[in-house]
């Protein structure tokens, strides 16, 4: 039953528009800045979707780039996670010029 209410509520022209913007943001490519622990060369950057890799003092490493969408995005963290690093965080960031 929620999950009617839920489509109900999508489908309905009421919405304000942080929601509108929030719906809108997802479907679009964003910048991403993955960081994990754990260091790999740059010859996997091309495997990573060519996400610029930073490596850090700390054995951490940030991965920086565009990603298309969510799916691509979940490929990206699929990769990572059979390679077994650890995921510390995934933001969307303004990219830097």
């Amino acid at each position: 039953m929620a999950n009617k209410q839920d489509k109900n509520r999508l489908d309905s022209p009421s919405l304000d528009r942080e929601d509108q913007s929030n719906q809108i943001s997802t479907t679009g490519e964003g910048f991403f800045e993955i960081h994990v622990k754990g260091h790999l060369n740059s010859k996997w950057s091309d495997w990573l979707e060519g996400l610029e890799m930073k490596l850090l003092d700390n054995g951490e490493m940030i991965l920086l780039g565009p990603i298309v969408d969510q799916a691509a995005l979940m490929g990206v963290l699929n990769k990572l996670s059979r390679l077994n690093l650890t995921l510390l965080s995934v933001n969307e960031v303004k990219r830097k010029v």
